[in-house]
């Protein structure tokens, strides 16, 4: 039986991710920036009972990010999984001017800057919070939810300022990170989801989310310690940095 911290487990990915952990047997908890807006996850909770836990947490604010700490360490003494998933994109929700973050003349620094806390800084963040109870397992995994805007190599065009640069940032740190914690038996990657059928996603995506994270489950379920620091996609594949 793992035990699985889900960031951003409202809606979408995130919310998938909780559905198909317990679905397995994991005992998840699942944060959320507002519990009471979203409707879904309650009802996961209601549905699987102890199993669940919907912890509160603002990824950009680092006392939110010690009181999830302290609510988790409540229930648990270790974590077998965390997945980094919380994140926004220029098109989400009360993020503004979405031309704040993608169109060369009317880029925001304030918006891009809090962009990139929220994207790329946070899951360090949470991931070095959480580190003894990931310590505690017996094959710890951290996966962060990248994407393909924050390959340099897939980078062929201008715009989306915002997005692109956080994600490239969060793969920089997470790859960082992966090394730093090998030595506890920690295995960290990142990984593209691919392009999925959610709200930032949009409708004419590729990918329904129940295919995009049974994949990634089994991604993560096959990890050795070679893979350590790897940016893989959906599939298992190598993506391009």
């Amino acid at each position: 039986m793992k035990r699985t911290l889900i960031t951003g487990a409202g809606r979408g990915l995130g919310l998938e991710f909780a559905r198909q952990c317990l679905q397995r047997g994991d005992t998840v908890f699942a944060t959320v920036r507002a519990p009471a807006d979203a409707p879904a996850l309650v009802d996961l909770q209601a549905a699987y009972g102890d199993k669940l836990t919907i912890v509160p947490l603002d990824v950009a604010d680092k006392d939110s990010i010690e009181a999830s700490y302290q609510r988790v360490r409540e229930h648990t003494d270790r974590l077998d999984l965390l997945v980094n998933n919380a994140g926004i994109g220029a098109i989400s929700k009360n993020v503004g001017d979405v031309n704040a973050y993608r169109v060369l003349g009317q880029l925001d620094d304030e918006r891009l800057l809090f962009m990139l806390r929220v994207n790329a800084v946070a899951p360090l963040m949470i991931a070095q919070r959480y580190l003894d109870l990931l310590q505690a397992s017996d094959a710890p995994r951290v996966v962060s939810i990248s994407s393909g805007r924050g390959s340099l190599h897939d980078k062929t065009t201008g715009g989306s300022y915002g997005y692109s640069t956080s994600k490239a940032a969060l793969n920089m740190f997470m790859r960082s990170f992966a090394f730093d914690v090998l030595e506890f038996g920690i295995i960290n990657v990142v990984i593209n989801p691919g392009w999925v059928q959610t709200d930032m996603g949009g409708s004419d995506a590729e990918l329904m989310p129940e295919e995009s994270i049974a994949g990634i489950l089994r991604v993560v379920d096959s990890l050795t310690p070679a893979d350590a620091g790897r940016f893989l996609d959906w599939q298992g594949n190598e993506h391009p940095w």
